[in-house]
C-alpha cells in the first residue's frame, strides 16, 4: 500500500512538472487541517474531474500548500502518514501509519475549481473517522 501511494505521488509529481511554467497552470494555495488542527506534513493531488489531462500535487506543510495546476474542475486527494507507536519487525524502525480517512484521498469526493483568473484559494476542513 505504501508503495504505491509512494508511486502515485512520484507520478503526478512528473506530470506536474511537464510543462509547470506553461501558461495554462496558474498558482493554487489553501490551507488543510483535520479535526480542526492544521495537517503538519503531507501531499495534496489535484487530478482532473473528466480524467483527461495532467494531475499535479503539492506539499501540505504546517497546513498550508501552494503548487501550480492546470484550470478545470478537480478531484481533490489529500495523503499524510505519522509514526504508529510501533516497531517494524525486521529493522526496529518505526512504522507510519495513514491518518486521513480514505473518503479524502483514495475514495475522495472533494473537488475543487481552479480558475484561469482569481485566487484559487482552497479551504479543506476533514473530520477524522473517530470525529463526530
Amino acid at each position: 500500500m505504501r508503495t504505491l501511494l509512494f508511486l502515485f505521488i512520484v507520478s503526478a509529481l512528473i506530470g506536474c512538472m511537464r510543462g509547470s511554467d506553461s501558461p495554462d497552470t496558474v498558482v493554487v494555495r489553501g490551507t488543510v487541517s483535520i479535526d480542526g488542527q492544521p495537517i503538519p506534513l503531507g501531499n495534496i493531488d489535484f487530478e482532473p474531474v473528466d480524467g483527461l489531462g495532467r494531475s499535479c500535487s503539492g506539499v501540505i506543510e504546517g497546513g498550508k500548500f501552494e503548487f501550480r495546476s492546470p484550470i478545470g474542475h478537480k478531484k481533490v486527494m489529500i495523503f499524510a502518514s505519522r509514526k504508529s507507536g510501533k516497531k517494524g519487525e525486521e529493522f526496529g524502525n518505526d512504522l507510519m501509519e495513514s491518518y486521513i480517512p480514505e473518503k479524502y484521498n483514495t475514495n475522495s469526493s472533494l473537488t475543487a475549481t481552479v480558475a484561469e483568473r482569481g485566487e484559487n484559494r482552497f479551504l479543506f476542513e476533514l473530520q477524522s473517522a473517530n470525529s463526530n
